[in-house]
């Protein structure tokens, strides 16, 4: 599996967390299991081709297949990261990771719509753009058309969305409380807390972030289902940078400690 390729190569991140899990435990093999069964429904899913028309039809979709089955491959990410870190398989942990795998399993198919339809339209627009008006093109339109929502509908989809955003990054959330907690029995150092704590608080911004998109399509309508879709780029925006920011302060604070002990000890020499 990826899982143990990665944890038998690797003993710590690069910033220096160390590596307690292997990758080999069974509520590990089962969450991998679920994430590859969750990326087979979104092929099988849908219907195979009969014609080459319909096959180049098809792949006007391929678009929002990526952008779902990148989301896909980012969530098994942050938890294959979690249990590498800290290698916890304790009650509280197999609670929440049994409600984790209910959640992609119950979300697989709203985000296979959604991206669907988004990443169809968006790549239609552009081809058109560019002068396609081949039969495949015009065939992927009216199913396009026939699937068409209102703008209730969009709303709905759209807090559909963003629940389930919500309620997957919550989880991980209390994924790294859980581990905080356990500081002592994990052996954590500064620099493991530090970053314990910084992904705390990205997982809190997420979670903001869904639920302000949710705010927006309930208080002014599925015709503003885009100003709530957008406002997720914040968080590829927002992350990054913090993270950056939290771990150029964190390196600045113990460089600083460690001259102080060295004045220090000096001081007593």
């Amino acid at each position: 599996m990826l899982r143990n390729l990665i944890s038998n190569t690797k003993d710590q991140s690069k910033s220096g967390f160390r590596y307690r899990g292997d990758g080999n435990t069974r509520l590990e093999n089962l969450t991998d299991a679920v994430f590859a069964f969750s990326v087979t429904l979104l092929v099988i899913s849908s219907e195979v081709p009969k014609t080459y028309v319909e096959l180049e039809a098809s792949m006007y979709g391929f678009v929002g297949f990526i952008a779902c089955t990148m989301m896909l491959f980012g969530i098994w990410n942050s938890h294959n990261e979690f249990f590498l870190r800290y290698g916890l398989t304790d009650k509280l942990t197999k609670t929440l990771n049994f409600l984790f795998l209910f959640l992609l399993l119950f979300y697989i198919y709203p985000l296979k719509y959604l991206f669907s339809f988004i990443g169809t339209l968006f790549y239609l627009r552009i081809k058109m753009a560019l002068g396609d008006q081949s039969e495949a093109l015009l065939i992927k339109m009216n199913e396009l058309s026939a699937s068409n929502m209102e703008v209730e509908q969009w709303t709905d989809l759209m807090v559909r969305f963003g629940v389930g955003i919500f309620c997957i990054y919550t989880i991980f959330f209390a994924f790294y409380r859980n581990a905080l907690k356990k500081r002592e029995q994990l052996q954590l150092n500064d620099l493991e807390i530090h970053e314990t704590k910084t992904y705390m608080h990205c997982y809190l911004f997420v979670m903001a972030v869904s639920v302000i998109s949710i705010l927006v399509v309930l208080l002014f309508g599925g015709d503003y289902s885009h100003v709530s879709g957008l406002i997720y780029v914040s968080i590829a925006i927002f992350t990054p940078i913090y993270k950056k920011r939290r771990n150029r302060l964190y390196v600045k604070a113990s460089e600083r400690a460690a001259e102080e002990k060295t004045e220090e000890d000096e001081r007593k020499a």
